[in-house]
């Protein structure tokens, strides 16, 4: 048994780095460059055969004819899955403070995005539900900076869910109200159009006025940054949302 324990577990360290590698390089992963970047005990014949069996299982795939793999989607649903939420929370500091400005609520919602999705690299939304709705975005053009959108059918999608389906993206945020944390990857968002993306959402009901921040960035996400980022927002929000919104 502890054998089989082992093996499982090297399969998670080796999931994890590759996902972790992709995130920050966009690059497939080969066994030798997780060789050199880690200084893992392992053997690159050993990492090899870990990977293909992480391929096997439908967590990793081929790009063409590289020696490399990235993570499908399935892989990146296991590598959040096993994420320790505590870490991800760190109540990141984005160097705002929005107490101390004189702004009136949408300044305040607007400025507040705009920092969000400038420190995560993603775009941010914000959907309030108290007498009605309304949906709030920042920071679309940062989907243009990432890799995933070169291709111009992928992002074509991405702006026809958010221009034409924009009132179902705010349904679903405020579905997630009562949610401290909740990432979305891939198909579990609920739209064709951004199945390649994924969505992180953070909510919260304070008596008559309930929100939902969230982070939408490619499935490739920086996921711990992305959590630490809403988080942070959020803690703003909740201190002052009833008396300035």
């Amino acid at each position: 048994m502890t054998k089989l324990i082992d093996v499982k577990e090297r399969e998670d360290v080796i999931l994890d780095l590759i996902v972790e590698a992709y995130i920050k390089e966009t690059n497939p992963v080969s066994s030798s460059h997780l060789c050199q970047k880690y200084n893992l005990p392992y053997s690159s014949a050993t990492i090899r055969n870990v990977m293909e069996t992480l391929e096997e299982k439908g967590l990793l795939s081929h790009i063409h004819t590289s020696s490399g793999r990235i993570p499908t989607k399935k892989g990146f649903k296991h590598y959040v899955e096993h994420l320790k939420r505590e870490e991800m929370i760190d109540n990141r500091d984005l160097g705002l403070d929005l107490h101390d400005t004189s702004s009136g609520g949408e300044q305040i919602i607007d400025k507040a995005l705009d920092v969000l999705s400038e420190n995560s690299g993603y775009a941010s939304f914000l959907a309030i539900s108290g007498k009605g709705h309304k949906l709030f975005s920042r920071g679309t053009r940062f989907m243009l900076e990432q890799p995933e959108f070169e291709d111009i059918k992928k992002l074509k999608n991405v702006f026809y869910a958010l221009e034409v389906k924009i009132n179902k993206l705010e349904e679903l945020l405020l579905h997630y109200f009562n949610e401290q944390v909740k990432i979305l990857i891939g198909d579990e968002i609920g739209f064709e159009e951004i199945s390649d993306c994924s969505l992180v959402v953070s909510g919260s009901g304070e008596k008559d006025i309930a929100y939902v921040l969230a982070l939408l960035g490619p499935m490739r996400m920086d996921y711990m940054k992305a959590v630490s980022c809403l988080c942070s927002i959020k803690k703003q929000f909740e201190e002052i949302i009833e008396g300035n919104i």
